[in-house]
């Protein structure tokens, strides 16, 4: 059949020319048919791989929710004693605000006592105790009489 389309006069020549070409649709063929089953075969190697990387990433995103989880877990609890710390460290901040200001208070009240004092104790100082005791001596020797008169009634 092939060898009737191909003319060219030369009829040795049309049938060479038909065999080599079926020689080399065989060899393109053959070759193809090779080219296929490696790409079927790596094509395979490779829809494997996906698979197992696939079931290997189902099996770990449970966990790792998991864990992601307990990581959110302990962190609202890292949060929730930051702020108690930080509650505890403004009423400290109060607590010695307050401390000052009584310290100064009390230092306030030291100065005014030692002046008040101070006056005092030059005051005791100046009173002539002599003199004292002879004026109670006078006032016991007048009111002796008339508690004695008293006591009669």
């Amino acid at each position: 059949m092939a060898e009737e389309k191909l003319t060219n006069g030369n009829d040795n020549y049309s049938t060479v020319s038909v065999e080599k070409n079926e020689e080399m649709q065989t060899g393109i063929l053959t070759e193809m048919q090779k080219m296929t089953k490696k790409t079927l075969m790596y094509q395979r190697i490779t829809t494997g791989l996906v698979l197992v990387f696939v079931i290997a990433i189902l099996c770990v995103v449970p966990s790792l929710l998991k864990t992601l989880e307990a990581v959110r877990t302990t962190l609202d609890g890292v949060n929730e004693v930051v702020e108690q710390a930080n509650t505890a460290v403004e009423e400290a901040n109060t607590a010695i605000n307050q401390a000052e200001q009584t310290m100064k208070d009390l230092s306030s009240f030291v100065e005014t006592a030692g002046g008040d004092l101070e006056t005092v104790v030059n005051s005791v100082q100046s009173v002539d105790f002599d003199s004292l005791n002879n004026a109670i001596k006078n006032l016991d020797a007048t009111v002796k009489p008339l508690a004695d008169f008293f006591r009669k009634f």
